[in-house]
This record gives structure tokens, sequence and C-alpha cells, in this order.
């Protein structure tokens, strides 16, 4: 991934003896990027492992009702170890989602460095548009939308890169968020073993699902830095910086 030769930079300096108007400077998302690389790579692999685990209930739900008979230490093991699992995939999550608001925070700050006034949802929302209820559901994606359109370098429109990325995270994380949530309430509903069955196989792919999300968000958060580092190297080819209160 390319990066520019400073960590901040401000916008283009003053001609013709007047500055321009103010916008806060680029600052380099590389680093929030990069812990989020390994933060969505542990994602997967504790979504993997999780996954595991639920093939596991299922397979002893599946003997018991084919016939056979689970012991008492294989079924307290394999709810001890979905216990760790769901400890570790909370854990994760939390961790996770903090960094990612972050750098999703930064991104949408510098859209405004590359086009001021071409986003309508303001800086603030990148962060407070994951906490409106129902509208959580549409509105970071709105916000992901018009920071990747500020970011694009330019070019004409049937040039510039395609929203495939946005697009797909975003249903993606819709979809492991939903199955999530209706395989959680099943295993609380759960009463016998056809119900803890049901309930694994749901979670087995709950976890399948937030795994497949886990890979498109690290690849759009990694195309989405990369093109705005790459225009800002490009902005401060165009505009290198000079002694004065814009430098």
């Amino acid at each position: 991934m390319s990066d520019v030769p400073q960590n901040t930079f401000g916008p283009p300096p003053a001609t013709a003896g007047h500055l321009p108007p103010y916008v806060a400077p680029f600052r380099s998302p590389k680093g929030l990027a990069t812990a989020l690389t390994a933060l969505f790579g542990l994602t997967v692999g504790v979504d993997l492992l999780g996954a595991v685990f639920d093939a596991n209930v299922w397979r002893l739900m599946d003997e018991t009702l084919s016939g056979g008979s689970a012991t008492d230490a294989e079924l307290t093991r394999a709810d001890d170890l979905q216990l760790v699992g769901g400890v570790l995939q909370l854990t994760l999550l939390l961790a996770t989602a903090a960094v990612f608001i972050i750098w999703f925070h930064q991104v949408r700050r510098n859209a405004d460095f590359f086009a001021p006034d071409s986003c309508e949802m303001k800086s603030g929302w990148a962060i407070g548009a994951w906490f409106v209820p129902i509208g959580n559901m549409w509105l970071p994606y709105k916000v992901a939308g018009e920071v990747w359109n500020a970011s694009t370098d330019g070019a004409a429109e049937a040039r510039r890169p395609y929203r495939t990325p946005v697009n797909v995270w975003w249903a993606l994380f819709m979809a492991s968020t939903v199955v999530g949530r209706f395989a959680s309430s099943a295993y609380d509903r759960a009463e016998g073993v056809e119900d803890l069955k049901q309930a694994a196989g749901m979670m087995l792919f709950s976890d399948v699902l937030d795994a497949v999300a886990a890979v498109f968000a690290l690849l759009f958060v990694r195309k989405l830095t990369r093109m705005q580092l790459d225009k800002a190297a490009a902005r401060q080819a165009q505009f290198p910086p000079m002694a004065g209160p814009w430098s």
C-alpha cells in the first residue's frame, strides 16, 4: 500500500495573495488500516473456530436424535467451547468496531480535504450513524458511498473505481448481523434436542457468514485507504509544501 511522504499536510498554497478556505489537513489512514487488517484477520480465524464448535454441538444433537447418547462430559465440553468462542468473538467485535469507527471518521474527514462540500453527511455522521436506531441499517452505507466518491482520482465517471467493495461489504455486514440475531434468539428459545440442533446449525451458518463479511470488510478498508493515499500523493505532487501558513 503506497503512502505519502508526510502523515499530514494542508490544502494547496494560497494564490494571488488570498488564502483558500480552511479545511482539515489530510491524515494518513494507513496505520488504522494496518490495525484493522490484523483485527479482521483474527475475526475470520475466531469465527471459523466458533463454527467448528457449533458443528460439534450439531453433531452431538444429531447423534442423540439418531438413537445415540452423548455423555455428560461431551455435552459439558461442547457447551464450554461454545462459551469460549462467544467470549472471543465479542471481545474482537468490540475492539474491531472501535478501531473501524475511528478509521471511518478519519477517511470521512479526508473526503473534505479532497472534495470540500461533496458529502451531504457531515463528518460527525461517520460516528453517529452507527448509533441511530433503524437508521444504522443504511446511514453508514450512505457515508461510505460519499467518501468513496470523494476519494476517486477524478477520472471520468465511466473510469472511476466501481463501488462493488462498498456494496458487497455492506450487504454481507447486514446479512451477518440479521442472521446472527436470529441464531442467538433460536438458542435462547431452544428447549429440546431438536431445537438445539437447529440453533447450532443457524449459529454455524452465522459464524461462517460473519467470517466472509470480515474478509470483504477488510477488502473495503484496504481499497479505500489505498485510494486516499494515492490521491493524497498526487495532490501533494501537484501542490508541494511551501513556506507560509498553509505549509
